[in-house]
């Protein structure tokens, strides 16, 4: 069985790395600005379609939202570059706080030469985020800010900005010094998000992603008020 598999795969040539390249890991529109734009560039030596569209999610509609894509569909040559825009039609989405979008980004390859050739259409998502013009806090602020309280089993995080922060590489430490990763989430805007962990273990450390999609830490100062932390950047 393990000869036959492997023959099977040694038949086909699979090509799953991603021919379209993309100049960032995320879209930061702000609400000032006609639009917003992404560079997309072809590093193959083949031409490439390139699908784009929005969503706010999986298993969501594509169709109705507020902010388009443009040009939907462009081709690419090798080596050549385009600038995908997105605009928003000015109605439709909060102006207290940032709206978040999904951008979606398929690639589809010229037919194959050969017939044992197996293709994958690759697919990127990335998020988008619509900042309206009302808002005056920065990311950075808004991290500085952030508080959590831990109490018994649960480590809460609140979230009192109108912006989207996204937390990863945060750790728990017990009183050995034994390190335990946590899940990376998102808090939304003027959210709260829960996190478990035993009640021997406190919060360590974290990092943030920023407008620019580095990886920033967030140095923490335990202020003590009925268990209550607040993070200092």
């Amino acid at each position: 069985m393990k000869t036959l598999l492997a023959v099977i795969i040694g038949a086909l040539a699979f090509q799953t790395q991603a021919a379209i390249t993309i100049d960032a890991s995320r879209v930061i529109y702000l609400g000032k600005d006609k639009s917003a734009s992404l560079k997309i560039n072809n590093r193959s030596s083949k031409n490439y379609i390139v699908q784009t569209w929005l969503d706010t999610g999986p298993e969501t509609p594509s169709s109705g939202l507020p902010i388009v894509a443009t040009p939907p569909l462009v081709k690419l040559r090798p080596e050549q570059s385009a600038q995908l825009r997105f605009i928003y039609s000015g109605t439709g989405l909060p102006a207290d706080r940032e709206s978040l979008f999904w951008v979606n980004i398929q690639e589809v390859p010229p037919a194959p030469e050969e017939n044992n050739i197996l293709q994958f259409a690759i697919r990127t998502r990335l998020k988008l985020f619509y900042r309206p013009q009302g808002i005056a806090t920065s990311l950075p602020k808004a991290v500085e800010n952030l508080q959590w309280q831990q109490s018994a089993n649960t480590l809460s995080f609140t979230n009192n900005s109108p912006l989207h922060i996204t937390v990863i590489n945060a750790e728990a430490i017990d009183n050995k010094g034994k390190i335990y990763p946590l899940k990376n989430f998102m808090l939304l805007p003027y959210s709260h998000h829960a996190v478990n962990i035993a009640s021997m273990q406190r919060l360590h450390k974290m990092k943030y992603i920023n407008d620019y999609g580095a990886v920033v830490d967030i140095p923490i100062k335990k202020i003590k008020t009925s268990h209550l932390f607040r993070e200092i950047e």
